[in-house]
């Protein structure tokens, strides 16, 4: 679970984060590893197996017409898992399903944590979004 928790960190750029904390890799290595072992001693490894099977089966696109709220689309310039080149045909497939969508595309190092890492980045976006509801 280690070794998968590591990996996992590193797709998600935890690296990049961790270089001006530790410069020396061997420090950064082992920063990612204690990270990865604190995971995987709360994490039960039998949900791994039912959220990649809830992810291969779910196929949301056939309910977008269903969403109701507005949307606020957040992506990471560097997010290896969810990169920002999704965002033109995510954004177009809700708009068409007549989901009122709005897009934020966050210049960040920070991987698939940016979104919490580079938080005050996108934080007047979000505002901005928030304000916009509570005119309604």
């Amino acid at each position: 679970m280690i070794e998968f928790r590591v990996l996992t960190l590193k797709r998600y750029g935890v690296e990049q984060q961790l270089v001006q904390i530790y410069p020396d890799p061997v420090a950064r290595e082992s920063a990612i590893r204690a990270l990865a072992a604190r995971w995987a001693e709360a994490f039960d490894g039998n949900s791994l197996v039912v959220l990649r099977r809830a992810a291969a089966k779910f196929d949301a696109e056939k309910d977008l017409a269903r969403i109701k709220a507005k949307v606020l689309y957040v992506l990471s310039t560097t997010d290896r898992l969810f990169p920002a080149s999704l965002a033109p045909e995510v954004v177009q497939k809700l708009e068409t399903a007549g989901v009122d969508a709005a897009y934020c595309e966050l210049a960040s190092d920070k991987g698939h944590l940016a979104s919490g890492m580079d938080a005050g980045k996108w934080a007047p976006v979000l505002q901005e979004f928030i304000d916009r509801l509570a005119i309604r």
